[in-house]
């Protein structure tokens, strides 16, 4: 491991051929970009890493343009310079994307774990080997649908759900009440996404039905940005208040939230908070507040094996999150992360991230190749 110099780094952006569904009501379609990185040391190990953007009408290319500036830095360089590599690269000045600089350290990371010769987690404190798993459905049409939707993922197995909702409050309640009447006494952790739609009434009026349900926690109910009202929220409510995570996701300012008490808990994503590194402190400091982080495992199957290496790794979260269209996040991987029967999930076999891609047919499809060798 005295030698893992880089050598090549490869991206490339694609266009899955289906787009997603909706996580709320007012928002088109989205249109996904598969944004993939591959770093090559001198040694022959290949550290690989994936993340999700999302846009209204074209491809997006600012991902891939923003690693072209990046990558000279990386070129001669150890792999195993994680932490100098993502101090150099952390924008001070001058604003720069941190799914980019996660996209490097993530690879990074891949490369460690595989020239130890371990799976990541491992690496990463092997706290566990297995974790129960949420469905998060997308938007559906009637309170009917979702009660359907419940009954069949039950039959899957899962024994946890989160709904993305029409984020209105009367409807979202009627939703929560027809779903209660028709699968309050199965034992299910209930979760509620109003993905920063409400207002702090609306989320005061919901959220304590929530708590009165026993709901597993109440995520997004504010602008991310409000955090005079979630720490309103999480003083005033029985349920445990989250962030969407994806606003405020720098390490000391997730930090400073933290010790004033604006949520119940941290939610962060390692492919939006700048890669393995910067969570890692996020961890850190929240288990100095006394709370938990609660990491998202939305987007594509690499995107979400890093989540859940870091979550297998250290005693923070409660669920990996599995998007209920699993197919939509699995483009070119032969072992995608699905949950099993008893409701978890595992970490795919092998070393680092343990993830088998088609690279010829990421190739084939990208809209985006760079590649930049010594």
């Amino acid at each position: 491991m005295t030698n893992l110099l880089i050598d090549r780094v490869e991206v490339f952006a694609c266009v899955p051929p289906v787009r997603g569904s909706t996580w709320t009501p007012e928002q088109p379609e989205p249109c996904t970009t598969h944004t993939f990185i591959r770093v090559t040391t001198r040694d022959g190990i290949v550290g690989v890493a994936a993340t999700d953007s999302y846009t209204s009408h074209h491809a997006d290319a600012v991902l891939a343009e923003t690693l072209r500036d990046m990558i000279p830095d990386l070129l001669g360089r150890s792999a195993l310079e994680r932490e100098g590599l993502w101090s150099h690269l952390r924008p001070k000045a001058y604003a720069r994307s941190a799914q980019a600089q996660a996209l490097i350290d993530v690879a990074l990371w891949d490369i460690a774990a595989q020239a130890a010769g371990q799976p990541l987690f491992k690496l990463l404190g092997g706290y566990r080997e297995r974790i129960d798993a949420y469905a998060s459905t997308p938007v559906l049409a009637t309170p009917e649908a979702y009660v359907e939707t419940v009954q069949h993922l039950v039959e899957q197995g899962f024994r946890a759900i989160k709904f993305h909702c029409w984020c209105d409050p009367a409807r979202d309640l009627r939703l929560i009440e027809q779903v209660q009447r028709a699968h309050g006494d199965k034992g299910l952790a209930l979760m509620l996404d109003v993905e920063q739609r409400y207002d702090l009434d609306a989320a005061l009026k919901v959220g304590r039905v929530l708590g009165e349900l026993d709901y597993a926690w109440f995520e997004a109910p504010l602008d991310d940005y409000d955090l005079a009202g979630y720490r309103q929220l999480s003083a005033r409510l029985d349920v445990p208040v989250l962030a969407a995570g994806n606003a405020i996701t720098d390490h000391q300012l997730v930090a400073f939230a933290a010790s004033q008490q604006c949520w119940s808990r941290v939610r962060v994503d390692v492919m939006t908070c700048g890669g393995i590194t910067p969570a890692l402190k996020i961890i850190h400091h929240a288990a100095a507040s006394g709370i938990k982080v609660e990491l998202q495992s939305w987007g594509h199957s690499l995107a979400q094996a890093a989540n859940l290496h870091l979550m297998l790794g250290q005693p923070v979260c409660s669920y990996f999150e599995q998007a209920c269209e699993v197919e939509l996040f699995e483009f070119a991987t032969a072992n995608p992360i699905r949950t099993n029967r008893q409701g978890q999930v595992t970490a795919p076999d092998g070393t680092g991230l343990g993830l088998q891609i088609d690279w010829q047919q990421i190739q084939r499809g990208a809209d985006i190749h760079l590649s930049v060798a010594r």
